[in-house]
């Protein structure tokens, strides 16, 4: 009788809303909603399909744009991309015309003492020295006047020498970022009532966000050590080579030979507080264009006599054997050879920087090689520098030794926030295989860290993000779509159709992730799968430079300019040169905002506030979305938004003053995301990233949410899943809050 009762209770206490143990939430960015029901009705997805009968299933709706760290953003504060200020992967910069990262805003900060570091390690060395000279003569009975003139040698010595050091080998500035996110996060809200909090690998969440009593990994945001989103190395020994096509900028390192010993280099991070940062300081402390130039020149000189390089780069051998039957990698004293198709184990990297630095805190990163080829010619590719979990110059996890210690307990394992290489197949280097493979050993490390933390410990709170059905989406859509300019491009139907049917793999193993994450998280969880956006097809692409040039809101003097890689985004940082201001109403940044030049905002704005500016807009708007691609007969714009439109409370210096929504099929164009104007407006997307959803109309590109209760209503955004999981864990909902509980 009293187990019968008990039950009873606990089934009212279930239907009535108790408190669940825990929540788990499981995101895979990208997942398409169109794919995942179609796979589901053919029977393919059993896990999935189990938790959508078991409890409910919705599309879920994506932020506007519908972009990784937009949708993430609002997931992560239920707030609307307007409030948290996360609207696109590129902005505009205030005071110019230059764009700059979304997600984080790179800066500086001081070391110690910063410019007094010289001066107080000095002080401090000196009073060390007096003392303990005093001390030690004093107590070995020497005279006062003694021990007085000794401590005062002890102290010129050692204040000379701590001088010298806190001068010379300590920076006094070092790189910092700062998460332009705004807003407190769900796993802060639970952190802050002593709910125990994991997240691992939540985009827009670098540097890693504090969570007192849990523990946070990075994901997208987190740079290569090179501060970009990933640099991968290619060396090749092949005479001349080039890269017809490298808007991906990934590296290719030439080798002198492609037999016997090949010395070559890694190339490594910027040396900014010890190059970068004394050329600035120079240059700013001169008066006048030619003085600046002139103090520019004698710093880096100055610099140049003392061996003190703007790049870390790191010597590497290639052995190759005199049958070319293998290649061996000499690396800072270790050593591994690897025949063709073979990868490499995690090599650590130390970047020398100087003898107290690599001593005291050691910039350390890990990096994998794969031989392509020997013969005929030699092929090494190199990953991008991933941080040492130990080396963490901006932390990207929380607290900084968690990186470390999921280290020790799993190896090592990219700490990079993009971290399948999307870069070197869309470049023609690799094949689709070398991707897939890549990907899938990726995926391996990130599902061993689901088990071994969501299976040892019991958090109230247990989130974690996979990205790889975002990034099989980027470069097979392709094969999903026969019509795609790219579709089948070594004429080989074979193969297009094993790569289509690479697509069903993945998201197949997401279904495995999500049978195996269900069982970890127990009966008694509430359990969430849920993306961030969904996907589609990029044929075409549409410049929206080119447009506003050729319908007069735009104006340039001379031809655009050379293509534009992600070098300049990341390092060169030149944009816009041949655009005339003085004529020129609106111009686009990024992946779909469209900004008016309006004057007081702009540098050199021709726009004025007030019915001026409303009417370009209502123009752009209007011109916009009748444009008609004449190769295909398609409007390729379904719907331009005006900011107000789309968000609340937002902030008009940071916005975009319209967000066009692409159809599907249709993407800005690869030039414009970079800053360039291209000649044409519409053209062929001949490459092998070839699915979408940046700048497509969010309705066109939904996600997924199946949940293990039943929803109370089926329109959800994915800033309703905040409130819902706090309003679950008996947590009081933020006033400001755009989204609403669905259970």
């Amino acid at each position: 009788m009293a187990a019968a009762c008990a039950a009873i209770f606990t089934l009212c206490a279930t239907a009535i809303g108790a408190a669940p143990s825990r929540v788990v939430i499981i995101g895979f960015d990208g997942a398409d909603a169109r794919l995942v029901e179609q796979y589901i009705a053919q029977g393919k997805l059993p896990a999935l399909q189990r938790l959508r009968d078991e409890g409910s299933y919705s599309r879920l709706r994506p932020t506007n744009p519908p972009q990784t760290p937009v949708s993430w953003s609002a997931f992560a504060t239920g707030k609307n991309p307007g409030k948290t200020s996360i609207v696109d992967f590129l902005k505009r910069t205030e005071g110019q015309y230059t764009p700059m990262l979304g997600f984080t805003t790179e800066t500086r900060r001081p070391f110690l003492w910063g410019p007094r570091n010289g001066m107080t390690l000095g002080a401090l060395f000196a009073a060390a020295g007096l003392i303990l000279a005093c001390g030690l003569l004093l107590l070995f009975r020497a005279g006062k006047m003694a021990a007085a003139v000794c401590g005062a040698v002890a102290a010129a010595v050692l204040g000379t020498g701590g001088y010298l050091i806190g001068g010379q080998y300590l920076p006094e500035e070092v790189p910092w970022a700062v998460n332009n996110r705004q807003g407190a996060t769900l796993w802060e809200l639970a952190a802050a009532q002593g709910e125990p909090t994991q997240v691992i690998r939540v985009p827009q969440n670098f540097p890693a966000t504090e969570v007192p009593g849990g523990k946070v990994l990075g994901g997208l945001g987190v740079p290569d050590m090179r501060g970009r989103v990933g640099t991968p190395s290619y060396y090749t020994s092949e005479p001349g080579f080039k890269v017809s096509d490298n808007e991906f900028s990934v590296e290719i390192i030439p080798l002198a030979s492609r037999a016997g010993r090949v010395t070559s280099s890694i190339y490594g991070p910027l040396n900014q507080p010890f190059y970068d940062y004394k050329v600035e300081k120079a240059r700013a402390s001169a008066e006048g264009k030619n003085e600046r130039r002139q103090a520019e020149a004698e710093a880096k000189r100055l610099l140049a006599e003392k061996g003190i390089p703007r790049r870390l780069d790191v010597p590497v051998v290639f052995n190759v054997a005199e049958d070319g039957s293998s290649v061996t990698i000499e690396l800072q004293g270790r050593s591994q050879t690897l025949k063709t198709g073979e990868w490499s184990d995690w090599n650590i990297v130390q970047f020398p920087i100087n003898w107290l630095v690599d001593r005291a805190k050691p910039l350390r990163g890990i990096v994998k090689w794969k031989v392509l080829s020997i013969r005929p010619e030699l092929r090494v590719y190199l990953t991008p520098l991933n941080f040492h979990p130990e080396s963490q110059p901006i932390p990207f996890s929380y607290p900084v030794s968690f990186a470390a210690q999921l280290q020790d307990k799993l190896g090592f394992y990219k700490t990079l926030g993009w971290a399948e290489d999307t870069w070197t197949l869309p470049t023609g280097l690799v094949s689709d295989d070398f991707f897939l493979d890549d990907m899938r050993r990726t995926v391996d490390s990130f599902e061993a860290m689901m088990e071994a933390q969501l299976g040892a410990s019991r958090d109230r709170l247990y989130i974690q993000v996979f990205d790889f059905t975002d990034r099989i989406g980027h470069m097979f859509w392709r094969y999903m779509d026969t019509s795609h300019p790219y579709h089948n491009p070594l004429g080989d139907a074979g193969h297009a159709a094993r790569m289509q049917e690479e697509v069903l793999k993945a998201y197949q193993r997401m279904d495995s992730i999500v049978a195996k994450a269900r069982d970890l998280a127990g009966p008694d969880a509430l359990f969430l799968v849920l993306s961030d956006h969904g996907f589609g097809s990029f044929r075409r692409g549409m410049n929206y430079n080119s447009w506003l040039v050729e319908h007069g809101y735009m104006t340039l003097v001379g031809d655009a300019g050379e293509t534009k890689t992600l070098q300049d985004l990341f390092e060169t940082r030149q944009f816009f040169e041949k655009v005339d201001w003085s004529r020129t109403k609106a111009y686009a940044i990024g992946l779909g905002g469209i900004y008016i030049n309006l004057a007081g905002r702009e540098p050199k704005g021709s726009v004025q506030p007030g019915e001026e500016y409303e009417r370009v807009r209502d123009e752009i708007i209007a011109g916009m979305e009748a444009s008609i691609d004449p190769a295909t007969g398609e409007r390729p714009v379904h719907k331009v938004y005006k900011r107000e439109e789309m968000y609340v409370g937002f902030d008009p210096a940071v916005i975009p003053d319209l967000r066009v929504g692409n159809s599907l099929g249709y993407r800005i164009g690869w030039q414009t995301a970079l800053g360039q104007v291209p000649r044409s407006v519409y053209e062929d997307n001949l490459k092998a990233w070839s699915g979408d959803h940046c700048s497509v109309d969010p309705e066109l590109v939904k996600g997924i949410l199946f949940v293990n209760r039943k929803i109370t209503r089926q329109e959800i955004d994915i800033v309703d899943v905040m409130p819902t999981v706090l309003q679950q864990m008996g947590i009081p909902l933020p006033s400001d809050l755009d989204g609403r509980p669905f259970l």
